[in-house]
């Protein structure tokens, strides 16, 4: 009798588990917060707004050790919110129109690789959010990734 208590109270209790993990998971959050940036373990910034603009044997547009533009663009994307979706429906409605990449890379840490349309966002690898109160402006993006391309262009 006892050992019946004991699995359904275990039972019971990986349910609410799982619940709550499936809740926290889905819940609205701040968008810099899904992309484990971590500024103490800041190594790199590399930005691709136009892949054609990638010279042959680089990564990236342009690419920056300096905090300031990462600081920047994050503190931008900060003002807006995400929801976790499913693949098949960030799939279903995938970057119709722009898209911009960048990837912040840790001296420690995994990079974090960040692709954005104007209501979707992914998380490489595997993490689909859409934007709650967006669009996210591209017109900014696009000033943003001007204004440091010359600095940091890769040659």
């Amino acid at each position: 009798m006892w050992k019946l208590r004991y699995v359904t109270i275990f039972i019971v209790a990986m349910a609410i588990f799982f619940s709550l993990k499936v809740f926290n998971e889905y819940r609205e959050r701040n968008l810099v917060d899904v992309m484990r940036y971590k500024s103490s373990d800041f190594y790199a910034l590399g930005v691709i707004k136009d892949v054609n603009e990638v010279p042959k044997d680089k990564g990236y547009e342009w690419y920056t050790k300096d905090k300031e533009p990462v600081n920047e663009l994050l503190e931008y994307l900060g003002s807006y919110r995400v929801k976790k979706i499913k693949e098949e429906e960030f799939t279903a409605n995938q970057y119709q129109g722009e898209r911009f990449e960048f990837t912040i890379t840790h001296a420690k840490s995994n990079p974090s690789i960040v692709w954005i349309g104007a209501n979707h966002v992914q998380v490489l690898v595997g993490n689909y959010y859409e934007v709650v109160n967006g669009p996210i402006d591209m017109e900014w993006i696009e000033e943003f990734n001007e204004k440091y391309k010359e600095s940091y262009r890769e040659y």
